[in-house]
């Protein structure tokens, strides 16, 4: 049995949940271990009931695994544990990753990210600024995850896909399930431009209970999250709650101080958030983290950035670049929005740089 099948298999054992699969790895170090133990080693684990003891008793000799792999095959989907060199290492830092993601589409290459969330009754304002800022960060290379809801996180998944990088969306179902229907076709665009995420296996419903429980992945993958549009009780906030219990970046976007739906970004703002109008301020706040990501002062003290000296004071396009160094498009894309913030580029309108040395 290899690594990638006892993960699958342990993590599709009834009635054993992450927290009950933690404490098992901490005492039999391995999934293969655990689904090897005997009755009497179960019996002597103080924090496994009867009924989850018998449960993996009794899964020991059945093949959950098969029947899972067929259903992802059916729908070109797929599944890495963990340990997995796909798996994504930014997830791996939260104190309760998923064992096994299910995911459609291109789960790797997608950093650097952020989320945006917000209600699934936006305003007007509200959807427009959602598309706006996930188009504008995804032109200059940022990735966008949100929970492929009705209001916010659609229009967050649609801005992106106008852009240059990948747009994840985080399931509370399983990878072939498609909550809410009418997002059907926006799914499959996002499998082909980004990928589809969930921890869930194949044949779960969008139970309520689950939802809670995806937005830790949503703030997971990302270097910050943006608020937009927001009650006080809702989804959005508890993944900003989520987002600073893993230390990440919480932003909110303010909006009119008589919507009930402005009342969360505000208390958030009031509470330490940091408040952003547009694009260029989440990549502001994100900076040093993009610096860390990208290598930005790389070439500082060697006479300047690689791509600046390319560029040689010629006004150029992002895909003009692309052609010249041969770079992937995500990739000029972020060095770019780099370079924008230390100064030594500037755009010259319609997704045009040209570098200030030489400019003024």
């Amino acid at each position: 049995m290899n690594r990638e099948y006892a993960w699958l298999s342990l993590t599709l054992i009834p009635r054993i949940g992450p927290v009950t699969i933690s404490r098992l790895i901490k005492v039999f170090g391995h999934p293969e271990n655990v689904l090897k133990a005997g009755r009497v080693e179960l019996e002597e684990l103080s924090f496994l009931s009867s009924g989850q003891l018998e449960a993996i008793i009794h899964s020991q000799g059945e093949d959950r695994v098969t029947p899972t792999l067929k259903a992802l095959n059916a729908i070109d989907a797929y599944a890495i544990s963990i340990d997995h060199e796909d798996y994504p290492s930014i997830l791996r830092e939260i104190h309760d990753p998923p064992y096994v993601l299910y995911a459609r589409g291109e789960i790797t290459d997608f950093q650097p990210a952020v989320a945006i969330v917000g209600t699934r009754a936006p305003s007007h304002y509200g959807r427009e600024m959602a598309f706006t800022i996930s188009r504008d960060l995804s032109m200059s290379g940022i990735s966008i995850v949100s929970g492929l809801a009705r209001g916010i996180d659609t229009e967050a998944h649609r801005g992106a896909l106008e852009g240059k990088s990948k747009t994840v969306a985080v399931l509370g179902c399983g990878i072939d399930t498609i909550y809410p229907k009418e997002n059907k076709a926006l799914s499959e665009k996002i499998a082909l431009q980004g990928c589809m995420i969930s921890e869930f296996p194949p044949g779960t419903p969008p139970d309520a209970k689950n939802f809670p429980r995806r937005n830790r992945i949503i703030s997971g993958l990302s270097l910050g999250i943006v608020v937009i549009e927001a009650a006080m009780r809702s989804g959005a906030m508890i993944t900003a709650r989520l987002a600073g219990e893993q230390g990440r970046m919480c932003m909110a976007l303010p909006g009119v101080a008589t919507n009930i739906r402005s009342k969360g970004p505000h208390s958030l703002i009031r509470n330490g958030a940091t408040l952003v109008q547009d694009a260029n301020d989440v990549l502001l706040e994100i900076a040093p983290q993009l610096a860390d990501i990208t290598g930005a002062d790389k070439g500082s003290h060697t006479g300047g950035d690689p791509l600046t000296q390319m560029m040689d004071g010629n006004e150029m396009s992002m895909e003009e670049i692309a052609e010249a160094t041969g770079m992937d498009i995500s990739a000029v894309a972020e060095r770019l929005t780099m370079l924008e913030l230390r100064g030594e580029i500037k755009r010259t309108g319609a997704n045009r740089f040209v570098t200030r040395r030489q400019d003024g």
